[in-house]
């Protein structure tokens, strides 16, 4: 339905525009209040949820069914990255202990659940007897955070009888078929969603998870046609279509490729659409190409963060031209803090050495690294090989000392240190950095943490290692490699 002819948005959209006028200017009676209000959670929009219930308390003090909204704000507000509830629910439910309806009572049981759950759901149904779509979407919401799923499937029927609009119920028992895997369920419940919206993509692209998740390939081929037909003009949910092929229909790989080639010539602006042919590439083993496609769109869209991202998590042997001229597209500002500091982590963690190398290089060149970065530079630089670079470094950074003591960061400097001085011969260094540092080794080793105590031990075994094969064993220091780094 198109945003000129539902009723709903076009509401939605005037109250949105009276939001800058005069407060007294801006009308809306109670029951548009609340349908304003349902739709914005509907597109997660906060801002507007929360306007039309300060408006509502200014014109409609005494509405119960924008109190009821209040609770259910509040209930949806948590405090933290958890999904338990703000304790302000529970507060404003006690403020409003003497209301009684289908939505207070919901919100009850979800800050409190109870001992016996398909009881209290039992209660609920007997005891009402309609429910309107926000009580329906929000009792059946409550009984799958009450893990009542089978009872719910169970119930469908008398949960029917309950309501006017069957489509609201069904939507909201098929998302948790969806995620429950119940493939049959979810097929049959889209297959009855169809009948009433033939032209919902959605409805089709869940139907092609469900059947393509079940193994029944023909007819999620043929669904699949039809979904990509009716969202010719959805790029998002054909990019949703585009994942269901990812994950579950391997045989379909070629034509949800092509299908997002078509979106790249209209939107060639937009990454998700090569993030998504990528990971098809790599999954059907053509990994060059992949990076190939990564690269033509850093190089059409410099200044594209995420893509820079994925493309310096691939480890390519040359990233620093892609890196420089992304700063110089952002002039100069690069990566934001947070973004950097998970990317610094991420490529140690995936051992993208290269890319690790040429980030922390421009850092190097552009200010003081911390003892953290740099001793992420060290290891990037020492898996690479490059042990002259590694003894420039450490021997001219100002803060060497901090970083040596440093657990496990320290000995991991050190390490990278002492075998890069044996590799350019200079034996007697690395036994004097070695010794410099003996008593706080042993002094570590007397109470620090297990990984910290290994990674004392393991200097140690070095340091006899030195003593047992010096610098003019050249062959040996050639191919030392206790990390197990490999060749490059």
């Amino acid at each position: 339905m198109s945003s000129d002819t539902n009723p709903r948005e076009e509401l939605y959209r005037r109250f949105r525009q009276s939001l800058s006028q005069p407060v007294t200017e801006r009308y809306f009676d109670e029951d548009e209040l609340v349908e304003v209000y349902d739709y914005a959670g509907d597109i997660s929009d906060d801002y507007v949820q929360m306007e039309a219930l300060f408006c509502g308390a200014r014109l409609y003090p005494e509405s119960q069914a924008l109190s009821e909204r209040r609770a259910l704000l509040y209930l949806d507000t948590s405090v933290d990255d958890s999904d338990a509830p703000s304790p302000a629910a529970g507060a404003y439910l006690n403020d409003h202990a003497e209301i009684f309806t289908p939505l207070f009572d919901i919100a009850r049981l979800e800050i409190n659940h109870p001992e016996d759950p398909e009881a209290a759901l039992e209660f609920l149904l007997t005891q009402y007897e309609t429910f309107n779509d926000e009580e329906i979407i929000r009792f059946v919401d409550l009984a799958f955070d009450l893990d009542c799923y089978k009872w719910v499937v169970d119930n469908l029927d008398r949960l029917r009888t309950k309501v006017h609009y069957q489509p609201v119920l069904v939507y909201e028992v098929m998302r948790e078929a969806d995620e429950n895997l119940d493939n049959e369920l979810t097929a049959r419940l889209a297959e009855e969603l169809i009948e009433t919206e033939p032209f919902s993509v959605g409805y089709w692209e869940l139907l092609f998870k469900a059947q393509a998740r079940g193994e029944k390939e023909e007819e999620a081929k043929s669904t699949f046609d039809y979904a990509k037909a009716l969202g010719a003009d959805d790029p998002d949910s054909l990019l949703v279509l585009a994942g269901d092929v990812y994950n579950y229909a391997p045989y379909l790989h070629k034509e949800a490729f092509d299908m997002l080639e078509t979106l790249k010539a209209d939107a060639p602006e937009r990454f998700e659409f090569v993030d998504c042919q990528c990971a098809l590439l790599v999954k059907t083993g053509a990994g060059d190409r992949a990076i190939a496609t990564l690269i033509k769109f850093v190089e059409d869209n410099p200044g594209h963060e995420r893509a820079v991202r994925q493309l310096l998590l691939c480890n390519i042997r040359n990233p620093r031209q892609y890196l420089d001229r992304f700063y110089e597209a952002t002039e100069g500002r690069g990566f934001s803090a947070d973004t950097y500091a998970e990317l610094l982590n991420t490529l140690a963690m995936n051992s993208a050495m290269r890319s690790l190398e040429a980030l922390l290089e421009r850092t190097v060149n552009m200010e003081e690294m911390d003892p953290g970065d740099f001793s992420a530079y060290i290891e990037a630089l020492f898996a690479l090989s490059k042990f002259s670079r590694i003894v420039e470094l450490i021997e001219n950074y100002k803060y060497t000392e901090m970083l040596f003591r440093i657990p496990l960061k320290g000995c991991a400097t050190s390490f990278s240190y002492m075998v890069s001085l044996m590799k350019l011969g200079r034996q007697a260094d690395a036994e004097a950095h070695f010794n410099s540092l003996r008593p706080y080794y042993e002094a570590v080793l007397e109470d620090a943490p297990m990984p910290v105590k290994m990674a004392v031990r393991c200097l140690m075994t070095l340091a006899d290692k030195i003593r047992r094969h010096p610098a003019s064993e050249t062959l040996y220091w050639e191919y030392f490699d206790m990390l197990n780094y490999g060749k490059f």
